[in-house]
């Protein structure tokens, strides 16, 4: 127990020293770097061990290396389609050796850490060990800060699904990893990617909702299909109830098991436009009786040539997104009009602003999306103007968490070990 805490402590330390204190120049790599590998010596002596080789881990680490290849393969193919940017990072002898440190000093302190207090502690509450260790590793504390920094609505919002969502998903299969097989199995899975990320020239430059979606359903993706390919014993060994993370019988087919990750997989690509057709939900009453507020209107990319008098077009304006009925084709832009609207558009639209042509239209369904935005806005706001109360309820809570935590500690004399 006492070597559990041990490690807990350090990582808990070191994350918060890191966030907390931003050095400069040199400092900036070496700091770190000797953070983490404290981190990693404290967990690797804790258990004297480097994780289990045994041949029943295996299919664990190949699926975890696979399945970090898959979500930078997702990358490429989104970029391809958008576009590559130069990566920001110094590729001079000097910086790829420094950057080389704090890569692989942070990877092994992170994983060896990570899978330490989960072999420990998160054999009698496995989903809540999960959860607790991927919110460790996300940028939550960043998250919690930008409601109390005056930062716009649409940049939080941006931070949440840009950066805090990819992150708490790839954190969540790298935990599961870490569980079944030990250290090893995250680090196949983290290693690529943190490769990749700090070493390639070119990175994708993808929108934030774009680089949303692909960051959340890829890890999850990829943790279905290591939780089926699995062996049971392995599973067993990692205190995981079989019924509970397998999700389905072992006379089911493979195929249809995973049917609905296929469908969740097209979906994905449906609402980001990758199939050439995308929806966008209407917010304004302009387009009368024809689109009323809420329907869903089915849009598909078709060159602008294509456009004929009468289509009904989207099209981004000076306020976001419009859509409305093409009144007048002219030379080398389009004439638009709302139905409900007594006077036509004032700007005209160029072929580079059109982003699609109605195709369906699905009544109502899109008011999900609107309730789920104004309860979003509304939870944004009440933090906003509540800064006072909240950081209070905070303090509170962390004093009540802390109680119970101790307390968890003090009762709790045997742990687990890597196999």
């Amino acid at each position: 127990m006492n070597k559990t805490i041990l490690v807990l402590i350090s990582l808990l330390s070191v994350k918060l020293l890191l966030y907390f204190y931003m050095p400069a120049g040199l400092l900036a790599y070496l700091v770190p770097s000797l953070c983490w590998v404290g981190v990693a010596v404290i967990s690797i002596f804790a258990n004297n061990l480097l994780g289990g080789l045994d041949s029943k881990w295996r299919i664990v680490y190949l699926a975890a290396f696979l399945a970090a290849i898959f979500q930078i393969a997702l990358l490429v193919d989104a970029g391809l389609i958008t576009k590559f940017g130069r990566s920001p990072v110094s590729f001079a002898p000097r910086m790829l050796i420094l950057n080389s440190i704090m890569v692989l000093s942070s990877v092994f302190g992170v994983e060896f850490s990570r899978a330490h207090i989960l072999r420990n502690l998160g054999r009698r509450k496995p989903l809540l060990s999960l959860m607790l260790m991927s919110l460790l590793h996300s940028p939550v504390l960043a998250l919690l800060r930008m409601p109390l920094s005056n930062v716009k609505p649409l940049l939080f919002v941006e931070f949440l699904g840009s950066d805090f969502l990819p992150a708490l998903a790839q954190n969540l299969l790298a935990s599961y990893l870490a569980l079944l097989a030990g250290p090893i199995a995250s680090i196949a899975y983290v290693m690529p990617l943190s490769v990749f990320q700090w070493f390639s020239p070119v990175l994708p430059d993808l929108p934030w909702s774009l680089k949303s979606l692909l960051g959340v359903v890829s890890p999850t993706i990829s943790l279905v299909a290591i939780n089926y390919a699995t062996p049971r014993e392995v599973l067993r060994s990692a205190g995981l109830k079989i019924d509970v993370f397998r999700g389905w019988k072992k006379k089911e087919s493979p195929a249809k098991a995973l049917a609905p990750i296929l469908i969740f997989v097209l979906a994905v690509w449906f609402s980001t436009g990758l199939l050439s057709v995308f929806p966008s939900v209407v917010m304004s009453g302009s387009m009368q009786p024809t689109l009323n507020v809420g329907d869903i209107a089915i849009l598909v990319k078709v060159p602008p040539n294509k456009i004929q008098l009468g289509d009904i077009i989207q099209y981004m304006g000076r306020e976001g997104a419009v859509l409305h009925r093409v009144v007048a084709i002219k030379q080398g832009y389009f004439v638009t009009k709302g139905d409900a609207n007594n006077a036509i558009d004032y700007d005209p639209v160029y072929s580079s602003q059109i982003k699609g042509k109605l195709l369906l239209i699905i009544p109502k369904l899109g008011w999900i999306s609107i309730y789920m935005k104004i309860i979003v806005f509304s939870i944004f706001s009440f933090i906003y103007y509540n800064q006072i109360n909240l950081i209070s309820f905070i303090i509170s809570v962390s004093f009540v968490f802390s109680y119970f935590i101790y307390n968890y500690f003090m009762k709790r004399r045997k742990f687990g070990r890597w196999r």
